[in-house]
């Protein structure tokens, strides 16, 4: 049996090498258990404690001797149900508290202009931190989205696009004249304007305008974002993309 599956549960090296020796063995002594397991007799009590706790296991007293049992098989669909509830009642609390957590960054960061982030998953948690701010009616202004942003991430896109048009913030997008397709896509999404550049201002890069802050993506090998929070710097990007909206194609 491939021991790392029962890793991916959430169960300890330990725990797996010793659960297994259970199942093979039956009723079994520490010693015995210790032989089969490879783990030494110091540690497993205290595994057996815990395979015990989660459902896996049992004992027995025969003559004043403890013997230990794998339970059915069947325990560890029991024990993933237990673990998948306690993840959404974490989820829950977690999600509880996200409102006072966002504040008080929102306070941290009063002092803060520019920031820097890396990665995919820094660039998603930014724009999507960036859109809290939003409210229904207000708009996105997206200046130079490049195809190759498309082809990496267009399942992000989609899902954010979702959230957005849920929460009914409009966005105008400047595509690439080289991403006509994605564009073609989002002209048939609710309160999604598109147009796009000239042909030669093709760039790997995009701006998001919000109405506090800038956000700047640029793709590469591994792509890093820049956000600068300064309202005034919003209301000038504001202005160079209404020049740059009138003057791209539709």
């Amino acid at each position: 049996m491939d021991s790392s599956l029962l890793e991916n549960i959430g169960l300890t090296k330990g725990e797996v090498k010793v659960y297994l020796a259970l199942n093979k063995l039956g009723e079994s002594t520490v010693g015995a258990i210790g032989k089969v397991s490879g783990v030494s007799k110091s540690k497993i009590y205290d595994i057996l404690d815990r395979l015990i706790a989660k459902g896996l296991a049992g004992y027995i007293i025969k003559e004043s001797t403890k013997y230990f049992f794998a339970n059915s098989p069947s325990a560890i669909l029991d024990y993933i149900s237990k673990e998948e509830q306690g993840l959404l009642n974490t989820k829950k609390e977690v999600e509880n508290i996200i409102p006072q957590l966002m504040m008080q960054r929102a306070t941290a960061l009063k002092n803060r202009v520019a920031e820097i982030y890396e990665g995919f998953k820094g660039i998603k948690a930014i724009r999507e931190e960036l859109m809290l701010a939003f409210m229904p009616a207000d708009t996105l202004l997206v200046l130079g989205a490049p195809r190759i942003a498309n082809e990496m991430w267009e399942g992000w896109f989609r899902e954010f696009h979702k959230n957005r048009i849920k929460r009914k913030i409009g966005m105008k997008i400047i595509y690439n004249a080289d991403a006509r397709e994605y564009g073609k896509a989002r002209r048939k999404m609710r309160i999604t304007e598109v147009k796009y550049l000239p042909s030669d201002l093709v760039s790997p890069n995009w701006i998001d305008v919000f109405n506090e802050a800038v956000l700047f993506v640029i793709i590469l090998a591994e792509p890093i974002a820049f956000v600068v929070r300064d309202k005034e710097l919003a209301k000038s990007f504001k202005a160079y993309f209404d020049i740059m909206w009138k003057q791209s194609k539709p």
